[in-house]
């Protein structure tokens, strides 16, 4: 079985704020500042994964690094007043501008070395995201250097290892295509997100989530990558952090993954467990937070 790369809730995660009705979405504004993320795996050591940079209250940049410690890329926010307007990787040219109806998204673009490649439209139901409808232009591209290619992805990075899957696989279904739209649905339990289900021409996935009682330090917060390997990306709207995931899909394919917590004493997390397993071996992906 074909494993989902280990995103955790590590990365570059960003500003879309709580649905609430006091506040308004693309402003991130934590109680606690993610200020170091480190990572280790059963196969790679401890290292500086993040550097996040702030200016008072507002999230400036997020230094990403290699397992070796060097500066691998920086992605860096734009604001109009305290809301996210644009996110920039000027290493790969690549781009993401976000546009607001109300307190709610409206729409996300993405452009790479000058052109738009897709566009993103978001449906909600009494102020919580319920469909995303994704279209995707010059299908024939190859963008193995983008970092922010699924900015557009509303979600935790959980559910963007699905979605990403999901994805790459119907890229290859499309290569005479240079059109290509995609469905994203949600379902809700209270605060949480519980079932995401992705479709394109009679093809889906879905993941269903579980979740703790604890506080999610990145709710609120837009995440566009994962790894060097992975292009993923998300909007996390939900206010607890997942310990299980569930995923299957037309493929036939199926996998549990499961989270474990460590908290400080304000109830978030310090440390984050992530753990596969299937009848080759078993994995382990470690996440660690430091706050200012």
């Amino acid at each position: 079985m074909n494993k989902f790369k280990p995103a955790a809730m590590l990365l570059g995660l960003l500003v879309l704020t709580s649905l609430s009705s006091c506040t308004k979405e693309g402003v991130y504004n934590p109680k606690m500042k993610i200020q170091r993320v480190y990572c280790s795996s059963t196969y790679t050591e401890k290292y500086l994964n993040q550097s996040w940079n702030w200016d008072g209250k507002l999230l400036k940049s997020i230094d990403h690094y290699w397992t070796g410690g060097t500066l691998s890329w920086t992605e860096d926010f734009t604001y109009d007043g305290k809301r996210l307007a644009r996110v920039d990787d000027y290493i790969s040219s690549e781009y993401v501008t976000y546009a607001y109806d109300g307190k709610l998204l409206k729409s996300a673009d993405y452009y790479y070395k000058g052109s738009l490649e897709s566009s993103t439209a978001y449906t909600y139901d009494d102020g919580k995201l319920t469909k995303m409808d994704v279209t995707e232009y010059g299908a024939k591209k190859s963008k193995t250097e983008s970092h922010l290619q699924n900015a557009i992805l509303p979600f935790q990075s959980e559910v963007v290892k699905v979605v990403s899957k999901f994805m790459a696989e119907a890229s290859a279904r499309r290569t005479e295509k240079d059109v290509y739209t995609f469905t994203l649905q949600f379902t809700w339990d209270g605060d949480n997100v519980s079932k995401l289900t992705a479709t394109q021409e009679g093809y889906w996935a879905t993941a269903a989530l579980q979740y703790d009682s604890k506080n999610s330090p990145l709710k609120g917060f837009h995440s566009l990558y994962s790894d060097t390997e992975e292009l993923e990306g998300m909007f996390n709207w939900s206010k607890n952090n997942v310990t299980k995931m569930i995923v299957s899909g037309s493929d036939g394919e199926n996998e549990v993954i499961d989270y474990t917590y460590q908290y400080n004493d304000n109830d978030y997390p310090i440390m984050v467990i992530e753990r596969y397993a299937d009848e080759y071996e078993d994995y382990q992906f470690t996440t660690n937070y430091e706050y200012e």
